[in-house]
């Protein structure tokens, strides 16, 4: 149909590649596992921060789930390095550990998911995290 729109949730991202950034290797397969066998996503595992630094531009994740105690440098470092970069500045970013800087999180606006992590909390976080970003897009899109 001539001028249809099709809002980006129906179109589903670019990349559908979520980039997980953990040095846990169980945690980090168990992540991957969960993600692919239950999302329309794929994943790529690195486990340490630096070399997430050098990879993530050219993965283009649409998601960073990211592990706050990382070798190297740590979740919230990474990000932080990771906005100096423009076209990894709008990435949707989960940080995950026992203990978060709450604070820090939620003024960078980046979700936060407690460890251990059950199941339904990882999926229904990264649905969130999509859904708004989508969302944001979309609004910028027609303004």
């Amino acid at each position: 149909m001539p001028g249809e729109v099709i809002p980006p949730a129906a179109q589903g991202p670019r990349n559908t590649t979520i980039l997980i950034v953990e040095d846990d290797a169980d945690i980090g397969q168990f992540l991957q596992q969960l993600i692919e066998d239950e999302t329309i996503y794929n994943t790529r595992l690195i486990d340490n921060g630096l070399t997430a630094l050098e990879e993530a531009p050219k993965i283009h994740p649409c998601l960073l789930l990211l592990d706050y105690r990382l070798p190297g440098i740590n979740g919230l470092e990474l990000y932080d390095r990771l906005q100096e970069r423009e076209e990894m500045r709008s990435i949707p970013t989960i940080m995950m550990s026992a203990t978060l800087p709450v604070r820090d999180l939620e003024q960078r606006g980046i979700y936060q998911l407690k460890k251990p992590m059950d199941i339904g909390n990882v999926l229904r976080m990264i649905t969130h995290a999509m859904a708004s970003y989508e969302e944001r897009m979309l609004h910028e899109q027609y303004k």
